[in-house]
């Protein structure tokens, strides 16, 4: 899924990627349809801003659940809040995306039947993805996050300058890096901010060494 915030050239500009604060312009007060909206909705629209602050751009390509996971809500509310924003022009939604949020918006209204019927015809029709035999390898490393957007960045990625082998040496060093108190970064994300590049290191964990042979001192032998 696509979303592009509206006019965010012109209020919202920055020299880098993910920047500590966005602006929030006065203007809004006066904005009508931003008072239209629901409360749920008008609170979105500020988190996504915040979102979208993570490419230069503006823009927000993520999967619905993948969103809706990072901002805490279910998939159906998401859904519905993201068709009201886009109906009051504040942001936009590619078509294909479009269709989709509008099509599930409506599950509710459907019969449980004829709702089940649906998802077996589009269960035949989907088609399941093929990977290549070197992405299994990077994917086997940091099975995170949705399996064929890391795919498709793995594919971006080796088309460039950096080479399946600085990839898979990449994530090595970044998964030994890692704790049970962070589990990583999902693997499409990792690989789109080109992460191979840092250095992450692996950590290491210095022991004393072990004596062997040694026995304490005998009482009479301490002075």
């Amino acid at each position: 899924m696509k979303i592009s915030i509206k006019n965010w050239s012109k209020f919202q500009h920055y020299q880098n990627r993910r920047p500590p604060w966005i602006k929030l312009h006065r203007e809004l007060l006066e904005n009508r349809q931003w008072f239209d909206c629901s409360q749920g909705a008008s609170k979105l629209l500020v988190e996504l801003w915040l979102v979208a602050s993570d490419n230069e751009d503006g823009t927000i390509d993520q999967e619905l659940g993948d969103l809706a996971f990072r901002l805490r809500r279910e998939n159906s509310k998401m859904q519905s809040l993201l068709q009201e924003l886009a109906d009051q022009g504040f942001i936009e939604i590619d078509e294909e995306s479009a269709s989709e949020v509008l099509a599930d918006s409506l599950q509710d209204a459907i019969p449980e039947t004829e709702r089940e019927t649906e998802k077996e015809a589009k269960t035949k029709k989907r088609k399941v993805p093929s990977y290549t035999k070197e992405f299994e390898e990077v994917w086997s490393l940091h099975r995170r996050g949705p399996k064929a957007k890391a795919f498709a960045e793995y594919k971006k990625a080796i088309s460039g300058d950096v080479s399946h082998q600085e990839i898979v040496e990449g994530i090595i060093a970044y998964v030994a890096s890692l704790d049970e108190n962070f589990k990583g970064s999902h693997l499409f994300r990792w690989i789109a901010d080109a992460r191979w590049e840092e250095d992450t290191g692996v950590k290491t964990v210095k022991r004393n060494p072990v004596l062997t042979n040694w026995s304490p001192p005998a009482l009479g032998d301490v002075q």
